[in-house]
């Protein structure tokens, strides 16, 4: 099984980055006036990244991954560049330890969602140090392996951000509120949660990219990639 592609690792070049759950939803209007909606499927990832005034070096790198992504066929590992960590934690964890004891290195011991009448998703994470604080617009992200696939190879991704924030307790223990819920046809109980650069796989929209210009100094200006997630058990 063909292994997704990581996005080049050079955040000078991104200029603006749109990373939002796009819904297929009805609207439901009854003749009392009330005013409804429907969902229709589940809501999956759509990323725009534009690119501009990228460095020579940066922007061969770029054009390359494009090139080997050939348009929809290849996938490739997503992450919203302006929130690799939690925003109290912005360079990571390196030194941090687990409030339990030992290494801290993203990835919690044990999660669950619990999904209430609303539609709500209360995630619950246990195994972080003490006291981490998850904020508004932090990520977290599960990874497993597909069926066939070699252990710990980690070719079936997703995440959601955190809609209502939290603290983790002396214990290591924290819940919070995201979107959009996983789904559990897909995402397996075993799967891991983690806060290290969370991703989701996801495929190029060719028709709403561009690669933009080079110009003689061969930089980079004005280009746009466009991607879907690709949510598959």
């Amino acid at each position: 099984m063909m292994q997704p592609l990581p996005m080049p690792e050079l955040p000078a070049g991104i200029a603006r980055v749109e990373f939002e759950p796009e819904r297929v939803d009805y609207a439901a209007p009854e003749a009392s006036g009330r005013q409804g909606g429907v969902q229709a499927g589940w809501p999956l990832w759509l990323a725009t990244f534009e690119l501009d005034k990228v460095d020579r070096d940066s922007a061969d790198l770029w054009r390359a991954f494009i090139a080997r992504l050939r348009g929809r066929q290849r996938l490739f590992l997503a992450s919203d560049p302006t929130r690799l960590y939690p925003r109290a934690t912005p360079r990571g964890f390196a030194g941090m330890t687990r409030a339990g004891g030992g290494a801290f290195t993203g990835a919690a011991t044990s999660w669950a969602q619990n999904v209430d009448a609303e539609g709500n998703a209360a995630i619950g994470l246990t195994g972080l140090p003490a006291n981490l604080a998850l904020a508004a617009g932090d990520y977290i992200g599960w990874k497993w392996d597909a069926a066939g696939s070699a252990a710990g190879s980690y070719d079936r991704r997703t995440m959601a951000r955190v809609v209502v924030p939290g603290v983790a307790s002396a214990g290591g223990g924290i819940t919070v509120t995201v979107e959009p819920p996983l789904d559990p046809l897909v995402v397996p109980a075993g799967a891991i949660a983690h806060l290290d650069k969370p991703a989701c796989l996801m495929r190029q929209i060719p028709d709403r990219s561009r690669i933009g210009s080079t110009g003689a100094g061969r930089a980079l200006s004005g280009a746009t990639m466009i991607a879907g997630q690709d949510l598959r058990p």
